[in-house]
């Protein structure tokens, strides 16, 4: 299992969690394919639309552009359940 690896917003300190590209890829083309209902149409508005998917997720949601900080282990540890938004790390 990989490791989780946290990072948290300086201005609003919502907590991300980091996600592979790929991972993200795999989310939007099936975010499209509900959205779309045809094939040929949902493989277009993906390629189109996956440039500025991809630039959302390289900051936090309240839009700040402030350098994400990562979040030591230590403070990690004992968190049964955190809600984490996705965030692309590269």
């Amino acid at each position: 299992m990989e490791a989780i690896r946290l990072w948290a917003c300086p201005s609003c300190h919502r907590v991300l969690r980091e996600r592979s590209v790929d991972e993200v890829q795999r989310r939007h083309e099936e975010l499209v394919r509900e959205q779309c209902g045809t094939a040929s149409s949902a493989e277009f508005v993906a390629e189109a639309m996956w440039p500025a998917y991809l630039a959302s997720l390289r900051r936090c949601r309240c839009g700040s552009r402030k350098r994400l900080k990562p979040v030591s282990p230590l403070a990690m540890r004992g968190q049964l359940d955190l809600h984490l938004d996705a965030v692309v790390m590269q």
